[in-house]
């Protein structure tokens, strides 16, 4: 529980910071740390937990940024359970697997972001300069999955409360040595 409090609120600040960072920076150059987030918590979380963090953080992008209200937060969980099934036959623990894939995540997340666009407010023709923002964000983004997988494990070692860790656990008031 500890853990996915920990992923969700870092997320949430990966929310912030993004919109912060989208203020100051050209929207290509604007990693997508919310969605890093969520591909770390496929990972790092059991899927209940991972499926709650995703749901949680895509709603609060929906919060923060202009689309209907659900649209981020379907987007999310949807990532989140296929990060979980390709980490099924890949292993994503390692760093070029794991930056192919975020690759990969968020240029289907900016093509998704539009399709739903285009479902529900209608058509808009797609320019070759949105693509090419798409892919300079893509390219962007996953060099540092790597850097957030690392730090979604580590919030879990370090905040992870289960009996195998109770166990490990030295008790310094009891003599080691006779």
């Amino acid at each position: 529980m500890r853990p996915a409090l920990a992923l969700l609120l870092l997320g949430w600040l990966a929310v912030l910071v993004q919109g912060g960072l989208a203020l100051l920076l050209p929207s290509w150059a604007v990693p997508d740390l919310s969605l890093l987030v969520t591909l770390s918590a496929a990972s790092a979380l059991e899927p209940a937990f991972g499926l709650l963090v995703a749901a949680c953080i895509g709603l609060g992008s929906d919060m923060v940024s202009g689309p209907p209200l659900g649209q981020l937060a379907f987007l999310r969980i949807f990532e989140l359970a296929l990060a979980r099934l390709v980490a099924g036959q890949l292993d994503l623990r390692r760093g070029l697997p794991l930056m192919v894939f975020a690759f990969a995540v968020v240029v289907f997340d900016g093509l998704a972001q539009i399709t739903l666009g285009r479902l529900l407010f209608g058509s808009f023709p797609l320019q070759p300069v949105e693509l090419l923002g798409l892919a300079g964000r893509a390219l962007v983004s996953a060099p540092l999955a790597p850097a957030a997988a690392a730090l979604a494990r580590r919030l879990r070692e370090r905040l992870d409360e289960t009996e195998a860790r109770r166990d490990m656990r030295l008790d310094p008031r009891r003599s080691v040595l006779r």
